[in-house]
């Protein structure tokens, strides 16, 4: 039960967290089904900054000494059903590129929200700068992928 702003902000960071270890898994697959060289190197990079935010976040967990168990997330699995349900129709693989893409972007905003919150909740319970600047950084890290993958869908 949700009932102050610090079981809000555990519930968010390990919604985070959750976001964070199904896209370890994730991006090594996007990364091979890549027709396009320079996705392909989006999502290889991307995992290993995933791999590094989650060195971030487990900290932050010791730090307001709580456990990191992952908590589903609903729109990341909805962005990963929608990927599924249009790459299975699709005749042309390069297309699949674009739907990549999409997911990427879609990700991107998602931890951009998560980020925003957990800042937003740090803020009002004056959490400590080894709290914040973790969550500030890997927020500008998601807000750069973003771009990038806007980038790659222009291409």
């Amino acid at each position: 039960m949700i009932e102050s702003d610090r079981d809000l902000f555990v519930r968010e960071l390990r919604e985070l967290y959750h976001i964070e270890r199904e896209l370890e898994d994730l991006q090594s697959g996007l990364a091979e089904s890549a027709t396009d060289e320079d996705l392909e190197d989006f999502f290889m990079a991307h995992s290993e900054t995933t791999t590094e935010q989650l060195g971030r976040l487990e900290p932050i967990f010791d730090a307001i000494e709580a456990e990191p168990a992952p908590v589903e997330n609903p729109a990341l699995e909805g962005l990963r059903t929608d990927r599924e349900v249009i790459v299975d129709d699709l005749n042309d693989p390069v297309l699949g590129d674009l739907v990549e893409t999409e997911l990427g972007r879609g990700i991107e905003r998602l931890e951009i929200t998560k980020l925003e919150t957990l800042l937003a909740l740090a803020d009002r319970m004056a959490l400590p700068d080894e709290i914040t600047d973790p969550l500030e950084r890997t927020k500008r890290e998601a807000e750069n992928g973003l771009e990038r993958a806007q980038e790659l869908t222009v291409v």
